[in-house]
C-alpha cells in the first residue's frame, strides 16, 4: 500500500476513519471482494410466495385494521438526473440528433413539453426540424441557463402531466402514492434521501409541496430529509499503479459509496413499519390502485408473520415448551435450516430485522434478484443478488443467473423492532464481504472504486427474509427519460 503522508493522516482522521480503515479498503481495491455463491433460484411457490384474491385482500385488512401504526416511506432520491439524459447529452456532444428523432416527435407526451418548446422560443405546436433547431431544445432542456435538468435531482424532474396546469415531479407522485398506503391517523411521513449539493432547492421544492398536497389531500405529511453520510464515502486506486487516487489539489479522493451507505440513514428512523421504494418508480393515478393493494399486501404479511414470531419468540423466555412450534415457523416462513438449533439459538435468529421483498417475473430488466444463497459455512438463505457480486465465469452460476424467474423491483416493507418493541441497530447485521469493487474512471484514468454492501444486499444480509410476487404492473421505473413516454407514465 502507498504509504500515507501526516497530511493525509489528518484528512482521513477528519473523516473519523483510521490508518487500519485504509489498509482495509486497499485490500479490497486490490483483491475484490469474493463472489457471492447462488446455491438455487429462488422459486415460485416455494421461496417466492404468491397470494391468491381472497389471501390479498386479508391481508390487506390486517395491515388497515391496526390501530396507532407508525409507518414512514423511505424514498432513496439522492441521484442526479445525469444518467437519465444520457442519450441526450451524447447528441449534444456530437452535434449528431439522427437516434433522437422519437424524442422530437414525442415532445407534447413529456410532462416538461410544454414548459421546453415555450422556453426555447418555439410556437405552441411547432416541432424542432433543422439540427440549430434540436441543439436548441436539448440545450434549453438540459444547460444551466436553461431548465438545468441534466444536474436537477431525478425527484425534481416533472413526469406525468394530468392538465396544462398540473405537472407532478418524482417527488410529488411519492405524496400522492404515500396518501393512499402510508397513511395513518391522516399522517403519512416520507423520509427522502437527496443529493448533498442540491439540499438547499430540494428541500425547496418538498416545502412547496406539502402544505399543498396537504390540503388537497387532507393529509398531514410529515417530511423528513437526510443526505448520504459523508463518512461513509470510500477511496480509490489507480487500476495499473494501484495508488490512490488524489484530487488536483494532492487530497485523497473518497467517492460515495453507492446505495449501501444508506442503511446508516435508514438506521436512524424509528418505525413499526417502514415501506421502500425508489424515486423513480412512480405512476399516475390512474394506474397507482395495483402498487397499493400490493404494498398493502406486503404490509399485512409482515404484520401478521412478525406478530405470530414475536409470540414464539416470547414463549421461549419461558421454556422450551414452544421450541418445535419455532422451528417449524422459522422454516416455513424464512427458508431457515432449523433441525437441531438449541432454544438459545432460536431466540437469535428471531432476533432479526425482517424485510419482506416483492419480486416480479423477470422480463429482462437489468439488476438484481432472488436466490438462495451459499454462504462460507456452508448454510443458506434468502438474498437478493445482483449481476455484479456473481461469478460469471462460472458457468454453473452464469446458467442459474440466465435462468432466475423473478427480479427485485426494489418494494420493500421492513420490520426493524424486536419483540419487546426495542428499535434494532440495522448495522450490526449488515454482511461486511459482499461489497462491490467497481471499474471507473478518474481525469480519464481507470481506477478502482468500492460500493459498500447494497441496501437490500450485503447491507440487510442478515435479516429474515420473505419474497411475495407482486404483478409487473408495480413496477414503471424511469431510467432513461424515453421511459416518461411508456404509456404507463402517461395520465
Amino acid at each position: 500500500m502507498e504509504a500515507l503522508t501526516p497530511k493525509d493522516i489528518d484528512f482521513i482522521e477528519s473523516k473519523g476513519l483510521t490508518t487500519g480503515d485504509m489498509e482495509k479498503y486497499f485490500t479490497q481495491l486490490k483483491d475484490g471482494f469474493p463472489p457471492v455463491t447462488i446455491y438455487k433460484n429462488a422459486e415460485l411457490g416455494k421461496e417466492i410466495r404468491r397470494f391468491e384474491r381472497a389471501e390479498l385482500e386479508a391481508f390487506r385488512e390486517k395491515y388497515r385494521s391496526v390501530k396507532n401504526l407508525e409507518t414512514v416511506k423511505f424514498v432513496p432520491a439522492s441521484g442526479a438526473a445525469s444518467r437519465m439524459f444520457k442519450a441526450l447529452f451524447q447528441a449534444l456532444e456530437r452535434d449528431n440528433y439522427n437516434e433522437l428523432d422519437h424524442f422530437f416527435e414525442d415532445l407534447h407526451t413529456y410532462a416538461f413539453g410544454d414548459e421546453l418548446l415555450a422556453r426555447a422560443e418555439f410556437p405552441k405546436g411547432e416541432r424542432p426540424k433543422t439540427d440549430a433547431d434540436k441543439r436548441k431544445i436539448l440545450e434549453t432542456l438540459l444547460l444551466p441557463e436553461g431548465m438545468d435538468y441534466g444536474a436537477s435531482p431525478k425527484g425534481m424532474i416533472a413526469f406525468h402531466r394530468y392538465s396544462d396546469d398540473e405537472k407532478r415531479t418524482a417527488f410529488e407522485e411519492h405524496y400522492h402514492e404515500a396518501a393512499k398506503y402510508a397513511a395513518h391517523g391522516s399522517v403519512a411521513n416520507i423520509h427522502f434521501t437527496i443529493p448533498a449539493d442540491k439540499r438547499s432547492d430540494v428541500e425547496d421544492h418538498l416545502f412547496g409541496l406539502t402544505d399543498c398536497i396537504s390540503r388537497a389531500l387532507n393529509v398531514k405529511f410529515l417530511i423528513d430529509t437526510s443526505i448520504q453520510k459523508p463518512e461513509t464515502d470510500t477511496p480509490a486506486i489507480y487500476r495499473d499503479t494501484q495508488k490512490w487516487v488524489r484530487t488536483e489539489d494532492g487530497k485523497l479522493l473518497f467517492r460515495p459509496a453507492g446505495h449501501g451507505a444508506l442503511i446508516e440513514n435508514l438506521n436512524e428512523i424509528d418505525s413499526d413499519i417502514i415501506f421502500v421504494k425508489n424515486i423513480d418508480n412512480v405512476v399516475p393515478d390512474s394506474k397507482k390502485q395495483t402498487t397499493v393493494e400490493y404494498k398493502e399486501l406486503l404490509a399485512g404479511v409482515l404484520i401478521d408473520v412478525r406478530e405470530k414470531m414475536f409470540a414464539l419468540r416470547s414463549a421461549l423466555d419461558n421454556g422450551d415448551e414452544k421450541l418445535k412450534d419455532a422451528r417449524a415457523f422459522m422454516s416455513e416462513w424464512f427458508n431457515e435450516d432449523v433441525d437441531g438449533l438449541s432454544a438459545d439459538g432460536m431466540k437469535q435468529l428471531m432476533d432479526r430485522p425482517i424485510k419482506v421483498c416483492g419480486m416480479v417475473k423477470n422480463e429482462g430488466e437489468p439488476g438484481g434478484g432472488p436466490f438462495v444463497v451459499k454462504d462460507e459455512n456452508g448454510g443458506t438463505s434468502l438474498q437478493i443478488v445482483e449481476k455484479a457480486q456473481i461469478d460469471l465465469e462460472d458457468p454453473e452460476q452464469e446458467e442459474l443467473l440466465k435462468t432466475a424467474t423473478h427480479f427485485n423491483p426494489v418494494d420493500l416493507v421492513l420490520g426493524v423492532r424486536n419483540y419487546n418493541g426495542e428499535t434494532f441497530d440495522l448495522l450490526q447485521f449488515r454482511n461486511e464481504k459482499t461489497g462491490m469493487r467497481v471499474g471507473k474512471t478518474a481525469a480519464g484514468k481507470d481506477i478502482f472504486a468500492l460500493e459498500l454492501p447494497g441496501l437490500w444486499n450485503g447491507a440487510m444480509y442478515n435479516w429474515n427474509t420473505i419474497f411475495v410476487e407482486v404483478p409487473i404492473e408495480t413496477f414503471n421505473p424511469v431510467k432513461t427519460v424515453f421511459d416518461l413516454s411508456r404509456e404507463a407514465h402517461q395520465v
